[in-house]
């Protein structure tokens, strides 16, 4: 019998063993992981001694602060001065070399992230040829009905071997299919790491940057303190006495705050009155506001000469969720601004927002830098205290004391350094118990400067 024009089997074995080809390609791909193999050290190695290193310079930066507390508790003198100035000095050089070995850390995560979603898209690619080539097998086959695929076939074993072949090809379609559901929601989350991996690296560049601003403040402190005592106890102790709110030196300690335009006298007036009605520290208040200011100042969010930043609610807030695929998000953001501005008279195309930084997004409003969102959380609790009603986040006033609440809802109403650790870790993070580098760095700095401002009011 001749073969009849058709589409017979013999080329539809073939596409099949081809598309089964195309299968087996891809469960060996996704269970087997290339190893990068060094001659030297290997990477897993390599993150062992990074962690190794920062572990040690942790335990080092825990017996630092140990000494400063120990030093402070002790009666006032100069000797007793110098050596809380020299031990903090030891200890931002410290914590700055940390920083180092962490985002030499977060470099290797972002590389090996940036990996496994080349390999995961990779993957997917060949999932979606493999696809084709099933489908096409499918369509051709279901044009042809039972009885005309029969008479097309030499003999009836392979006519059931080709229908056998259909239906192993359905159901390693079906496989495929999920597998690459899979491997799309996980090519997603490794994208939403890869983001968070870039963003925790951009803050803690920015709290470097601030760590070394502080050193540098130290070490002149020092030089300060020894040319207006020139060594003398007595004067030292004079200089005590006589101590009151250090203007000068606060407008030192708040460099950041006064870079976008509000001044020392504005902001220690309006923390205090913030502190009193919220029950926390006016100098952790203070301390918070400076860093976290201070960290979107690093990252280009905030403009010099202005508290309210350089950015618009559409670009830097909305379009930027959007683009990362978080449109519950976007819109949840859109809507609050939308309720802010329309409450308070404004336009929300006029107000500034924060810019959007290297990575992540903007939308940030006014000196405390709160999201549209949160901001509505503490609306209510701002125009109780203030009775600004509406409060507005553009007014240093409004904007202080929904820090201030936010902070005492946090714990740090009870005045102590565990509970205004976990404060601030709230503050950043949204969780007191956060355990990452960025939390650890970030709650630290506020703790060691806090004590500084404490000195000076």
């Amino acid at each position: 019998m001749e073969r009849s024009t058709y589409f017979s089997y013999a080329p539809l074995t073939s596409l099949a063993r081809l598309s089964l080809f195309f299968v087996s390609a891809l469960v060996f791909a996704s269970s087997v992981l290339p190893q990068r193999i060094s001659a030297e050290e290997t990477p897993e190695e390599k993150r062992a001694r990074i962690n190794q290193q920062i572990q040690t310079l942790e335990n080092e930066a825990n017996s630092l602060d140990r000494q400063i507390a120990d030093v402070r508790k002790q009666s006032k003198s100069l000797a007793g001065e110098v050596e809380s100035i020299n031990t903090q000095i030891k200890r931002q050089e410290l914590e700055i070399k940390r920083i180092n070995l962490v985002l030499e850390k977060a470099r290797r995560d972002i590389d090996d992230t940036t990996a496994e979603i080349a390999r995961l898209s990779a993957k997917i690619d060949r999932g979606r040829k493999s696809l084709g080539a099933m489908l096409l097998f499918l369509y051709a086959h279901d044009q042809k009905d039972s009885v005309m695929l029969l008479f097309q076939n030499r003999n009836v074993s392979d006519f059931f071997h080709q229908t056998d072949s259909v239906q192993r090809i359905q159901s390693d379609l079906y496989d495929v299919l999920n597998m690459s559901k899979e491997d799309r929601e996980l090519e997603a989350k490794e994208k939403d790491r890869l983001l968070d991996y870039r963003q925790e690296q951009q803050e803690l560049k920015s709290l470097q940057e601030i760590e070394r601003k502080f050193l540098a403040d130290k070490r002149k402190e020092k030089d300060h303190l020894l040319k207006l005592t020139k060594g003398n106890e007595a004067l030292f102790q004079k200089l005590l006495q006589l101590k009151k709110t250090d203007i000068v030196a606060l407008k030192t300690q708040l460099f950041y705050l006064e870079k976008t335009g509000i001044t020392a006298e504005d902001a220690l007036k309006f923390a205090e009155l913030a502190a009193k009605r919220a029950g926390i520290r006016p100098a952790f208040l203070l301390a918070l506001l400076e860093v976290e200011t201070g960290k979107q100042f690093e990252n280009g969010v905030i403009s010099v000469g202005t508290n309210l930043g350089t950015g618009h609610w559409k670009r830097d807030l909305y379009d930027c969720y959007i683009a990362l695929g978080k449109k519950k998000t976007a819109e949840t953001q859109r809507s609050a601004i939308f309720q802010i501005t329309a409450e308070l008279g404004f336009d929300p195309d006029q107000m500034p927002v924060s810019r959007r930084p290297n990575y992540g997004c903007g939308g940030a409003m006014g000196p405390a830098q709160f999201l549209p969102s949160t901001w509505l959380l503490f609306r209510d609790s701002v125009a109780r205290l203030t009775g600004h009603n509406p409060p507005n986040p553009w007014n240093v006033e409004d904007a202080f004391t929904a820090a201030a609440v936010f902070l005492a809802d946090a714990g740090a109403d009870a005045q102590t350094e565990n509970a205004e650790l976990r404060a601030a870790k709230t503050y950043i993070s949204g969780s007191p118990n956060c355990t990452s580098q960025i939390c650890r760095s970030y709650s630290r700095r506020i703790i060691a400067l806090a004590e500084d401002i404490d000195r000076i009011l």
